[in-house]
């Protein structure tokens, strides 16, 4: 062995001045499953999301557009909205516009499989109809014990909301804070 041949870069180990990328897939399903109680529809569907994302976005163009997302060039992206769009097909989350208004607000998350599963309960005469969606989910965390509603960010103006007990919120926020993504108690944003 040469003096030089100790300064050549071994092509098999790892440049530790690269970022690790974790494919954000099994996360993803981890995030639906929680989100879900482990619905099989979903897991169906988020597996086909994230094991071919490009595949999923072909089939999906349309919903993609609607979000201005026009290529598959990011895989993250399209398993992440992916995500949002399985979980609302099937009655988990569901997308509201910043300004909805409360009869809208309450509608829709009253038809969430997570409102039913968790029991909860809403009374009309608790909100103020001139208040926003972040209040709102204010006031429906002081009144569910251990629950509040939280939304799935998608960088929009648009709230990805569902409910959740405190202990999976915890867990969600850190599943998607592992991938650089977020999921947030909605009175907090």
């Amino acid at each position: 062995m040469g003096f030089f041949d100790r300064f050549k870069k071994n092509e098999t180990a790892p440049d530790p001045l690269e970022p690790s990328v974790k494919p954000i897939g099994p996360t993803v399903a981890e995030l639906a499953r929680v989100i879900s109680s482990g619905d099989e529809a979903v897991l169906r569907d988020i597996t086909a999301c994230t094991e071919d994302p490009a595949g999923w976005f072909a089939s999906y163009q349309e919903r993609y557009k609607e979000r201005s997302v026009d290529s598959p060039d990011d895989p993250d992206l399209v398993q992440w909205l992916g995500l949002v769009d399985i979980l609302e097909e099937h009655g988990w989350v569901c997308d509201r516009d910043w300004k909805a208004e409360l009869e809208d607000f309450l509608f829709f998350l009253q038809n969430l499989k997570g409102y039913q599963a968790l029991q909860l309960t809403l009374d009309p005469d608790w909100f103020d109809e001139d208040d926003d969606i972040p209040a709102w989910c204010g006031i429906l965390s002081e009144k569910w014990e251990g629950v509040c509603v939280a939304a799935i960010d998608i960088d929009s103006d648009s709230y990805v909301l569902f409910p959740v007990a405190f202990p999976q919120l915890a867990q969600l926020q850190k599943l998607a804070e592992e991938i650089g993504h977020h999921i947030v108690a909605v009175e907090r944003m």
